[in-house]
């Protein structure tokens, strides 16, 4: 895995400060502005506010429209961000000793989700054939090793907090040589269950539950992304449930391995 530059770095950082409100750095506004990005962010106090400006649109960071979306805002964001960064320093440092995975769960159904497909202009196709009877459901637990690319994954009816500490114990076990295992995860209930985080007390392994609401955070959210464009929209397994859980597998089970390839689609590795 190629060491960041300090570019990498400055864009990590100007990005992270940009996904936070201004108000965790003691700017009494609502949205950034170039001078108060100059405050909250020490090395660029030098530059004038145009140097602001070239830099960041260097960057690819823009001026830009929002857009309405629900926000749960966590006011330890720096502290839990600040925790994954030294993860993932530990990790550049001694990749042998020290792991760094991120964790999410995902559920897919047997009726396909509708997204765009060619078809012919004036046609109803696409169509997303839903079949008939009651909407099946399968959850997917999955860890991405930040170093690797490699993908370690369950598939099961649902998790449990049992059968999540029976997961999370698995995927350990894939790291006989590591001291240390990192899991960055979200805030789901399950989670923070006392029996999990009692069976994991002997373990090597040390959660990182990320801010609410920061799926940026999270490189596997974009794996689950390539996994429903690559096979579960418009999927024609309505009426063959367990075709459909087969070919998911199928397609995790590619990623059982180290890929540079998944690595460089997350953001994890530029080259």
């Amino acid at each position: 895995m190629r060491a960041p530059t300090e570019v990498d770095l400055a864009i990590a950082d100007l990005t992270e400060t940009l996904h936070q409100a201004p108000e965790c750095f003691g700017i009494a506004r609502s949205r950034w502005t170039l001078d108060g990005l100059r405050l909250a962010v020490p090395w660029l106090e030098p530059l004038s506010l145009p140097g602001v400006w070239q830099l960041l649109l260097r960057f690819d960071l823009v001026y830009k429209r929002g857009r309405r979306y629900v926000h749960s805002p966590d006011s330890d964001y720096p502290i839990k961000a600040a925790r994954l960064r030294s993860a993932y320093q530990q990790v550049q440092a001694d990749p042998k000793r020290v792991v760094l995975l991120y964790e999410d769960e995902l559920t897919y159904y047997r009726c396909p989700s509708v997204l765009c497909d060619y078809a012919t202009a004036g046609s109803d196709a696409p169509l997303a054939d839903q079949g008939i009877g009651y909407n099946r459901s399968r959850r997917i637990a999955g860890c991405l090793d930040a170093s690797t690319g490699r993908l370690i994954t369950w598939q099961r009816s649902a998790f449990d907090h049992p059968t999540f500490l029976r997961y999370l114990l698995a995927v350990q076990a894939c790291y006989p040589q590591a001291e240390r295992i990192y899991i960055a995860l979200d805030n789901w209930p399950v989670h923070f269950q006392p029996a999990v985080l009692a069976g994991l007390q002997q373990s090597k392994i040390t959660l990182l539950f990320l801010p609410t609401y920061a799926p940026w955070l999270n490189p596997i959210e974009k794996v689950w992304r390539k996994l429903k464009q690559e096979l579960l929209h418009l999927h024609r397994y309505s009426m063959r449930w367990h075709d459909l859980q087969a070919r998911v597998q199928d397609w995790l089970d590619q990623y059982d391995q180290p890929s540079p390839d998944l690595l460089h689609y997350v953001g994890l590795s530029p080259t």
